[in-house]
C-alpha cells in the first residue's frame, strides 16, 4: 500500500488530501528562427499547424491533446520522447514545436530555443501530494509533507 502519490492537480477532493508542492504553467517551445519566437505570447488555436515534439509522460501528453482538441484542432505528432534533453535538441534543430512546463527552460539552450507563454487558455501545471483521507500518515510521511509544504526554496518564490 502506497503512503504517498504525485498527481495533477486537481484531484479528487472525497477520497484524497492534497498537498499542493509545484504550481507553475506550461509554455510553448520554439527554436529562435520560428515566426513565433517573435511573439510575447501565443494562443492555441495559433499552434494547429504546427508539428509537435512531446513528451511521453502521460499526464503532460494527454493534457496537451486535450487542450489542442479544445482549442479545435489535433496535434500533428511528429515525436514522441522520454527526455527533456532529446525535446531541447529536437527543437534546437527546429525539428518542430513543444509545449513543456515552464521550469523545463532552464534546461533548453536559450540560444536556440525560446519559451513563450501560452494565453487563451492558460496552461497550470500544477502538482501535489496526495494520501488517502482515512489513512493516518506514518510520522516520516508527516515529516515529507511537512518538508514539501514549507522547507523547499520554491515555496517561497512567490
Amino acid at each position: 500500500m502506497l503512503d504517498l502519490g504525485v498527481v495533477m492537480l486537481p484531484a479528487d477532493e472525497k477520497e484524497f488530501d492534497a498537498v499542493p508542492f509545484v504550481n507553475e504553467e506550461l509554455s510553448l517551445f520554439v527554436h529562435h528562427s520560428h515566426p513565433l519566437a517573435q511573439r510575447d505570447k501565443v494562443e492555441m488555436k495559433e499552434l494547429q499547424n504546427e508539428t509537435f515534439i512531446l513528451f511521453k509522460q502521460e499526464l503532460i501528453h494527454d493534457l496537451i491533446i486535450q487542450e489542442c482538441l479544445r482549442a479545435g484542432f489535433r496535434p500533428k505528432i511528429a515525436f514522441e520522447v522520454s527526455e527533456w534533453g532529446f525535446i531541447n535538441g529536437m527543437i534546437g534543430e527546429n525539428l518542430g514545436i513543444s509545449i513543456c512546463p515552464k521550469p523545463i527552460a532552464k534546461k533548453f539552450d536559450q540560444d536556440l530555443i525560446k519559451a513563450i507563454p501560452i494565453d487563451n487558455p492558460r496552461f497550470p501545471w500544477n502538482l501535489g501530494l496526495i494520501s488517502k483521507k482515512k489513512k493516518h500518515p506514518s510520522p516520516a510521511v508527516r515529516e515529507f509533507i511537512q518538508y514539501i509544504s514549507t522547507d523547499l526554496p520554491f515555496n517561497h518564490e512567490k
